[in-house]
């Protein structure tokens, strides 16, 4: 695990001075890999690059730059390749010779035999660049399902790219305009999704993406998209014994993969399913006991007691940490720092607060992120959107003949009747994903009647961008959230709050044949009568008999509206209202004072929106002046 950085520009002059923008670049991003860096330099064409390192898998030897055999491949790396014995035997017996055993070395003989198409080959998460000094050129890969970041800027012959947004400040001929256009997004769906960013010319790379660019002209660097989640095509598991044998099959065996290290491993709990299950195969691929971390807070809703009954069944050394609304407000700045984009869920606090803990017992960490939107787990959010589709389709046959709504939100109930009637399908199925602002339809909040407006067509923008209809309903719905919500909220959250401690955190549901398998079992198999992940139960059914399945979908929950209106009210007060908040340019300030009038009075109840907007001003003054 590491962080890479570096950049093309034939105008720094003498290898020193580019040199010199390296180190500042990688000293940035140092808490991703404290225990060592590597560069990577051609000066002839302005060429710079290097990494950070975190020891995970060959301690000695695994140091980057790792080259091929004649030294004209060259790879810089971010993250695990889990399949990486399997790939180096059959590397070795077509007589590929290694020098190392490390998982970073399979990439360059890989790209010798497939070029790009290695990322075919791979199982793993992962952010790399290959250099191929023959040919002169980069190619740039992220892993499937975005659980490694990866941003990059080009304007002209100058390009730069790095692991962490922050690590492009320091570079003198990348501009830092903030996209104040991104901020209406963000506070809609607290975040955003790529290739956007919150600057102006820095973009992310997608996830299941490649970037193919010649170091002589890097503006024409080619975009594409390796992989997409897709439903099967063809026949579907329907018999729910077969499609549990077959993913308890799938699920032991990425786990196994997943503990492949040459440090110590744990698990990160909540009170949930996700995390008992990773927890329960990883616990009896690893017999000689294991440690787990859990936070929680003091009152209901907490995930202590879930956790603890896990680790007892697990036989786990148990450790836990809680945290309070002081502990938020000391340690938002650094949220916001290593966040890197603002991303509106305070449970990231929590993340960086157990990864802290974590790291006096482990380097790396197993954790639960994907089991949802490969199996439905968001029960209630799903079965409403789907009711929402089916009533609103009906509506839409007459959208041809009907007049359109004179307000982007009508307050009347027969104008939202047209404006569903209006809407396209993929722009509702992007509504149906607001979690701020403007909120209810029936009474959005704090956005102008233009804004409203614009919100709209960002919802029709957004759905033809990333609405990719699958076979049926849920499948779609699926697919858009690891679309969206998986690569640039969640894991981001997760990876960027556990680098931020240098600690290297492991998804086992998100492994490509298990998503496979996911892809081929039936929507009732998933979604049923309310309850989410049937077929997930029912696989741990077959380990744990006596497991209730009746805990509560959490994934350490913050209290924010309680902290908000309490402990936290004077400090999210002082620094959101300040006279020269950054928000103030784009939004409407009479309209986002009575909304948190109302959250003190206890009329609205969205505090998330509120803790969105304090973690884009804290993070706006860092990032803005870093």
């Amino acid at each position: 695990m590491c962080g890479i950085a570096g950049f093309i520009d034939r105008e720094t002059g003498d290898s020193a001075t580019g040199e010199a923008l390296l180190d500042r670049m990688l000293k940035r991003i140092r808490h991703r890999g404290p225990d060592g860096d590597g560069v990577l330099a051609d000066a002839r064409h302005g060429f710079y690059a290097g990494m950070r390192r975190l020891s995970i898998i060959d301690l000695e030897g695994g140091n980057q730059p790792i080259v091929n055999e004649d030294g004209t491949v060259a790879v810089l790396f971010n993250g695990e390749i889990y399949n990486y014995i399997e790939l180096r035997d059959k590397l070795r017996a077509r007589g590929h010779h290694f020098r190392t055993d490390s998982d970073t070395e399979v990439l360059v003989h890989l790209y010798e035999e497939s070029g790009a198409d290695l990322v075919k080959r791979l199982r793993g998460m992962f952010a790399f660049v290959i250099y191929d000094s023959a040919r002169r050129r980069l190619l740039f890969a992220r892993d499937h399902f975005g659980q490694k970041p990866l941003y990059y800027w080009t304007s002209g012959t100058r390009f730069a790219f790095g692991s962490e947004l922050k690590s492009l400040m320091v570079l003198p001929f990348v501009p830092r305009s903030v996209d104040s256009d991104a901020l209406l997004d963000y506070l809609s769906w607290f975040s955003l999704p790529a290739p956007r960013t919150h600057f102006h010319g820095i973009q992310k790379l997608p996830a299941g993406s490649l970037l193919e660019l010649d170091l002589a002209a890097p503006a024409a660097a080619k975009h594409r998209t390796y992989w997409r989640f897709e439903s099967a095509r063809g026949p579907l598991l329907r018999d729910m014994g077969r499609a549990a044998e077959a993913l308890d099959a799938a699920l032991d065996d990425s786990v196994s993969v997943h503990l492949r290290s040459d440090v110590p491993v744990g698990v990160l709990l909540s009170s949930g399913l996700d995390s008992k299950i990773v927890g329960t195969y990883a616990a009896a691929r690893h017999p000689g006991g294991m440690s787990t971390f859990t936070a929680g807070y003091a009152g209901e809703g907490s995930e202590f007691d879930g956790a603890r009954r896990t680790a007892e069944a697990m036989g786990s050394t148990h450790y836990e940490i809680r945290i309070t609304a002081e502990d938020l407000a000391s340690d938002i700045s650094r949220v916001a720092w290593h966040l890197d984009e603002p991303v509106g869920d305070p449970a990231a606090f929590a993340v960086f607060r157990v990864c802290e803990l974590a790291r006096n017992h482990v380097k790396v960490l197993l954790s639960g992120e994907g089991s949802d939107e490969l199996f439905g787990g968001y029960a209630e959010r799903y079965e409403g959107m789907l009711a929402t589709l089916r009533r609103s389709d009906a509506m839409r046959r007459f959208g041809a003949f009907l007049p359109k709504p004179s307000l982007p939100y009508p307050p009347d109930k027969a104008g939202r009747f047209l404006r569903r009637a209006k809407t396209s399908r993929a722009a509702e199925m992007i509504a149906l994903r607001i979690e701020g602002l403007p909120g209810d339809v029936r009474s959005p909040r704090g956005l102008t009647p233009a804004q409203l407006a614009r919100v709209l067509s960002r919802q029709e923008e957004l759905g033809a961008a990333l609405v990719r209809p699958q076979r049926d309903d849920l499948h779609t719905l699926l697919a858009l959230d690891m679309e969206w919500q998986l690569p640039d909220s969640l894991l981001l959250k997760a990876d960027k709050m556990s680098m931020g401690t240098s600690i290297e955190l492991r998804t086992p549901f998100l492994d490509v044949p298990l998503a496979s398998l996911a892809a081929r079992i039936h929507p009732d198999l998933k979604l049923s009568g309310g309850v989410g992940k049937c077929v997930l139960r029912r696989c741990m059914a077959r380990r744990d008999p006596d497991e209730t399945f009746d805990r509560p979908k959490r994934g350490f929950p913050i209290p924010v509206n309680a902290w908000l209106r309490g402990p936290l009210k004077d400090r999210v007060h002082d620094d959101v209202f300040r006279t020269a908040a950054a928000w103030r340019g784009t939004l409407d300030a009479r309209l986002i004072t009575e909304l948190w009038n109302d959250l003190q009075s206890g009329q609205y109840d969205n505090g998330r929106v509120f803790y969105a907007l304090w973690l884009y001003e804290i993070w706006f003054s860092r990032m803005t002046r870093c």
